[in-house]
């Protein structure tokens, strides 16, 4: 075993031991806010920083293909296959001035300014998505600290398994990045409480638009990360059409969410389950979730899934403790076995369309957990919500 491996495994040990104490204590806390200008969401932050990506992706193109003549081949030696497929710019390129002076583009501008906020705000747009009251109260200093310092972690750890000439520069950049991102996050997100009547999805509706908004979202990351996060610009043809039809789901889901939330609704004993569920699952999962997803590539895949069945386990009791204290008084024993029966019919049916998804052809393991995911939410919100239904 390596030592990569085994700094891995301390990582994910200790993102999921101290992590998930440090957000279960936030979960639990009331939101606070603090007074602040117009605040600007998670997810314009997340913008900005995918804008910044692109842009540096230019640069780096200009620069290879001016100062190396295209052939990276002096870093191809220490990444995997699939890096520095150049995109055609050397009308571009031809008329920089000074190209040499874009050599900060080759990872130290990523590891500096860009890398860590793109993962924390996407997470946090989702969080935002789900309950505006539970990203405000996951938005404190201990918790936004322990995300940094476990991504920061993991990326690094990445880094040094692939270790090339800028690696010693990339780490002490990556630990100045992990400060200026809890900064950043933590003003970002405390400027005001959540707006009335904000909150979890309260009926099937709200819920897959929710859904459809995140697997929009988690396609054009999973584009993004193919293309331009592997200095790989050539390729973002291949992810064109996806991406387009996955930004105009992302617009329509979020305008029906808006919408949706104007009006009147109740959740069913199934619905408020998967609500609850997807609640605590996103909130544990905040501070391993990176360190788990490199475990499966880098350590071990038998560790990871014991780290990620611990976290799954604990959210899950959560969520079914606090949705048993939600059920009436009255009648309450019969209304526990109908609620645990449909429980376990949703989640027996959301399994097996989840083991479809991981047979879709892929060339990303994030890929077949987008779609695992976001069949499992689906298949689940019908079961329950016809469940519920009936027993109504």
């Amino acid at each position: 075993m390596t030592g990569t491996a085994l700094a891995l495994h301390a990582t994910v040990a200790a993102s999921v031991l101290v992590g998930v104490p440090v957000t279960w204590r936030a979960v639990r806390s009331p939101a606070t806010a603090e007074p602040g200008g117009r605040p600007v969401g998670p997810g314009w932050w997340l913008a900005g920083v995918v804008v910044l990506l692109f842009v540096n992706q230019v640069l780096f193109t200009v620069y290879a293909l001016r100062v190396h003549g295209g052939d990276m081949s002096y870093l191809g030696g220490y990444v995997p296959d699939g890096w520095f497929q150049l995109a055609d710019l050397t009308w571009l390129a031809d008329r920089w001035p000074a190209p040499e002076l874009l050599a900060l583009s080759v990872f130290r501008v990523p590891s500096l300014l860009l890398e860590l906020p793109l993962g924390i705000f996407a997470y946090l747009t989702v969080l935002n998505w789900l309950d505006p009251r539970l990203y405000r109260r996951l938005a404190t200093t201990p918790v936004l600290a322990a995300v940094s310092a476990s991504y920061t972690i993991t990326f690094g750890l990445i880094e040094w398994a692939m270790h090339t000439t800028y690696t010693n520069q990339d780490l002490a950049l990556r630990a100045v990045c992990g400060v200026l991102t809890v900064l950043v996050a933590r003003r970002v997100c405390c400027q005001r409480s959540a707006p009335p009547g904000a909150g979890a999805p309260r009926d099937a509706a709200e819920l897959l638009a929710f859904a459809a908004s995140t697997a929009a979202l988690g396609y054009l990351i999973l584009s993004l990360y193919d293309s331009v996060l592997l200095y790989s610009m050539g390729k973002i043809g291949q992810h064109l059409l996806g991406a387009t039809i996955a930004g105009i789901v992302l617009v329509a889901s979020r305008i029906a969410a808006n919408r949706l939330r104007a009006r009147e609704a109740s959740a069913g004993p199934g619905i408020d389950t998967l609500t609850s569920g997807l609640s605590w699952w996103l909130a544990l999962f905040l501070v391993p979730a990176l360190a788990i997803r490199y475990e499966l590539g880098f350590g071990s895949r038998l560790f990871a899934a014991a780290a990620g069945l611990l976290v799954i386990g604990a959210a899950t009791a959560a969520a079914l403790s606090q949705v048993y204290g939600r059920l009436p008084l009255a009648g309450r024993a019969l209304a526990t076995r109908r609620w645990l029966l449909g429980l376990a019919l949703a989640a027996v049916t959301g399994a097996l369309a989840a083991v479809a998804g991981f047979a879709v052809p892929a060339d990303h393991q994030e890929t077949r957990l987008l779609w695992a995911g976001a069949l499992f939410v689906l298949t689940a919100t019908l079961v329950t919500t016809a469940w519920d239904r009936r027993q109504a």
